[in-house]
């Protein structure tokens, strides 16, 4: 199969086959830490490849698989053939890649994960630092939990403008910091006997912040702390004095607080980006914690 098109995809050179006629299409999302692309490869997308992809980072690759696809990708030197399953996951070690051939059409969401922010991580959780990330420079594995938080970014290559930098850093801190403890060596300290390790306290709360307009389940947050269901519920309310969802319902207020102090929305939309059902559900839960309605409150804040 003859090879004419070579484009770079982050600082990865991508070949594609002269004779398959799909086309490349790369949408990304750079905002804060936060440094992502969808990549689609196949019959009648439009033809999107970014004129400047050239970053030079050190720095890992988390690639999310949305289908089964084939590829040949040259790591340290050696060539080897990929085939990546539907939501499986896929660290690759950028500067250990020399090259990626695709051989068949693919859609992908890639999240760069640079050294500079594993060492954040650890020097924010006072941990020795992070030596490595996956058993090699190319590591796979099944892993629903980081799948389903990924996806919570997934809808903002429609509307990029609309991510909020805080939103994009807590996705980041929960991303990081399950990818570093689950397929690296980030130290697990456990302060309190019966509690949460100091990184799985941090992923879950910044888990958390990421989905309050969506919400998250319990389970979602269990898995990504690598604790059974009840275990993990168990360990966040001895290390936070409350359960994972009265935790939610309070950053779900204080977000809205926010919202309100900094004036000019409606409450309908207050309630809506914050989670709640409707305007009643967050009055509701203002009354409740707060001890007045979200008008009052504002109209009071705003004197």
């Amino acid at each position: 199969m003859s090879l004419n098109r070579r484009v770079n995809v982050g600082d990865v050179p991508i070949a594609l086959p002269a004779d398959a006629g799909y086309q490349l299409s790369v949408r990304r999302i750079s905002t804060s830490r936060l440094i992502s692309s969808e990549i689609r490869y196949g019959a009648g997308l439009p033809n999107r490849i970014p004129t400047s992809s050239k970053h030079n980072d050190d720095a890992y690759s988390v690639g999310l698989t949305f289908q089964e696809q084939k590829s040949t990708i040259i790591v340290d030197g050696a060539a080897s053939q990929v085939a990546r399953h539907t939501n499986q996951i896929q660290i690759l070690y950028i500067p250990a890649v020399k090259s990626v051939q695709f051989h068949t059409p693919r859609h992908d969401m890639e999240i760069r994960l640079r050294q500079s922010f594993i060492r954040e991580i650890s020097e924010d959780l006072e941990v020795p630092k992070v030596t490595h990330v996956g058993r090699s420079n190319r590591h796979l594995a099944e892993d629903p939990a980081l799948m389903a938080l990924a996806l919570r970014m997934y809808p903002f290559f429609d509307s990029p403008d609309e991510l909020d930098p805080l939103q994009a850093d807590h996705f980041m801190w929960a991303l990081g910091v399950s990818v570093c403890a689950r397929y690296g060596d980030l130290a697990a300290y456990r302060p309190r006997v019966g509690a949460l390790s100091t990184w799985q306290e941090r992923l879950a709360k910044d888990a958390i912040e990421t989905c309050l307009n969506g919400g998250i389940g319990l389970a979602e947050l269990a898995g990504l702390c690598g604790l059974r269901t009840s275990q993990f519920a168990h360990a966040f309310k001895r290390s936070t004095g409350i359960a994972p969802y009265r935790w939610l319902q309070h950053r779900r207020i204080s977000r809205a607080m926010d919202l309100l102090r900094a004036g000019g929305r409606p409450l309908a939309d207050v309630a809506l980006m914050c989670g709640f059902a409707d305007q009643s559900h967050l009055t509701r839960a203002f009354v409740r914690d707060i001890g007045a309605t979200p008008g009052a409150w504002r109209a009071a804040a705003l004197q």
